[in-house]
């Protein structure tokens, strides 16, 4: 019974929200970071990594932490677009995220417009 209330639970964002690609030169990862430290999604551990073909996230319980604590792996292939990297966290975020954290995070562009310059 103990193993059946450990069993691992893993929830894939649907892909059809982040296959959006974009030809625009920036760092995703530091973009994703970015966004990461602006929504700050509460009870959430996340790992960023350079993923392939498409955005991938996969969540599961952190069975180590309190409960309703979860681990995330956010994968951000080099195509992906900022829409797509901010709806993936914006996905981590609690649901009473203020509305206009797309807006924010979609209108931040100082930090790749600094990398640019470098």
């Amino acid at each position: 019974m103990l193993e059946e209330k450990r069993a691992r639970y893993v929830e894939i964002i649907p892909d059809d929200i982040l296959v959006e690609t974009s030809d625009e030169r920036f760092d995703r990862i530091a973009f994703a970071e970015r966004a990461l430290s602006l929504l700050k999604p509460p009870r959430v551990t996340v790992a960023l990594c350079k993923g392939i073909a498409r955005i991938r996230v996969e969540v599961g319980r952190e069975w180590s932490r309190a409960p309703g604590s979860r681990w995330a792996i956010l994968s951000i292939p080099p195509r992906a677009s900022r829409r797509a990297i901010a709806l993936a966290v914006a996905g981590l975020g609690s649901s009473d995220a203020p509305p206009y954290v797309l807006d924010m995070l979609l209108g931040d562009h100082d930090v790749d417009l600094a990398m640019a310059a470098e």
